[in-house]
């Protein structure tokens, strides 16, 4: 018996020394930090307003739209300028606006507005602005234009040409 246990013995320390090594090694961690930023950002695009036919009697009121997409939460403001033709006086927070005629001498004057009510101008400084906050998609923001009534001018093209500009 004893014979028994010696050789289960030697054949247990042969074994043993006869298998790989199950040394552990050391090891070391580290965080892998990832970042990202994302700027405010915005584009815009403004769609003609066409008055069409004017008529001194009653004057003329017509609706556009002016088209921002800005990245979500983004606060930005919508202004336009007193355009081509301002009249003199005009200024960024109280624009006066003209149409100008294919003959450069005679003018209509016309508002833009923010609200359909037609109280507040829209101008070209930020309290005289539009505020818009961004959605990620595009936003259309409602221009009202109006040309009042009672204004004399001969016949022809009038025209004129605002800039609309996004500040974010």
């Amino acid at each position: 018996m004893i014979r028994r246990l010696a050789l289960a013995s030697a054949l247990f320390v042969a074994v043993g020394s006869a298998a790989p090594s199950m040394a552990v090694a050391d090891s070391s961690i580290s965080g892998l930090d990832i970042s990202a930023s994302v700027s405010n950002n915005c584009t815009i695009s403004a769609a003609g307003l066409s008055f069409g036919t004017y008529n001194p009697v009653e004057g003329r009121s017509v609706t556009g739209t002016v088209t921002t997409n800005c990245n979500l939460y983004a606060t930005a403001v919508i202004k336009l300028d007193q355009g081509m033709n301002s009249a003199t006086g005009s200024s960024s927070t109280a624009p006066l606006r003209r149409l100008r005629n294919d003959s450069n001498t005679n003018y209509l004057s016309y508002t833009l507005y923010q609200n359909s009510g037609k109280t507040t101008i829209w101008g070209n400084s930020t309290e005289t602005g539009v505020t818009v906050t961004g959605t990620g998609s595009s936003k259309s923001t409602s221009v009202y234009g109006e040309i009042p009534a009672g204004q004399t001018a001969p016949s022809g093209t009038y025209t004129d040409t605002v800039t609309a500009t996004v500040t974010y």
